[in-house]
């Protein structure tokens, strides 16, 4: 089996040894992109063969992923009671996918690997700025790969917590690509006229970055409007693995995230595999 060693280009990110001043100026430089635009990103931080290898370790599970297809209300976490039809609380957007669990992917796989090897938990600890940071164990989501198909998205949606770390594995042939809009909102201000902006395609505050496979990024998503827009006509899916984290070590997510996220429930998801509380 290959190791992260063998996976990462540690020539270019050395993240294996986060004592070297170049590792130091590294986790420097990406907590000032997150602080200044919500969104860290390390391209080509898988070598290339690792990306094909783990690409097509996930492509070979796609027929058996969960599929779910949901009306999500990009304020999850709030009560969206008694708003106006129009009102951006009002709003719901779809969320088209599969996803394949931890559980799918062999002991030995690639992406299981990397996300249990410590010092990528240390690296990722480091430049979201947290005091302490655990690997998750939720025997489903703690690290899992979503699918998008043709017409597959995730519609315009905040996060209900800081820190979501992914690595995107395969890009599809049309469409699929990340939109954000950096800290729309904040703890004193909701900014809805411009969040309803967004939603009517009218704002000029939408970025959509260049990210292209084998790309390690960490997200700042819950003051962020974002989304994954649609995938278009493709011969291969947008796979995208997701790694979760937790303040406190021994984190499973509860019954009903599980539930939503494989799609044996209708109730809109609100959680994510990401940083949970």
């Amino acid at each position: 089996m290959q190791g992260p060693d063998d996976l990462i280009d540690l020539d270019r990110y050395p993240v294996d040894n986060l004592g070297k001043p170049e590792t130091a100026a590294l986790v420097a430089g990406l907590r000032r992109d997150l602080d200044e635009t919500a969104l860290a990103r390390l391209p080509g931080f898988l070598k290339p063969g690792a990306v094909a290898a783990m690409a097509a370790e996930a492509q070979e599970l796609v027929p058996t992923a969960h599929r779910r297809s949901q009306l999500r209300t990009p304020y999850g976490w709030m009560d969206n009671s008694g708003f106006s039809e129009g009102h951006p609380r009002h709003a719901l957007f779809t969320r088209r996918a599969g996803i394949i669990t931890r559980d799918m992917f062999p002991e030995t796989s690639l992406v299981r690997s990397l996300y249990l090897w410590e010092p990528l938990t240390e690296f990722v600890r480091r430049v979201l700025g947290f005091e302490a940071l655990f690997r998750s164990d939720d025997p489903w989501l703690s690290v899992v790969v979503d699918v998008e198909d043709e017409g597959g998205q995730f519609g315009w949606h905040f996060d209900t917590t800081d820190g979501v770390v992914s690595l995107l594995l395969q890009e599809p042939d049309e469409g699929g690509g990340f939109e954000l809009v950096p800290y729309i909102r904040d703890e004193d201000d909701e900014n809805y006229e411009e969040v309803a902006r967004v939603f009517a395609g009218k704002s000029t505050l939408v970025q959509k970055p260049a990210i292209t496979a084998g790309t390690f990024l960490l997200f700042r998503g819950r003051r962020s409007l974002h989304r994954v827009a649609p995938v278009g006509r493709t011969a291969k899916p947008r796979l995208i693995a997701l790694f979760s984290y937790d303040h406190r070590p021994g984190m499973v997510f509860p019954e009903a995230t599980v539930s939503s996220a494989l799609g044996t429930t209708s109730e809109p998801h609100t959680g994510s595999p990401s940083l949970a509380r």
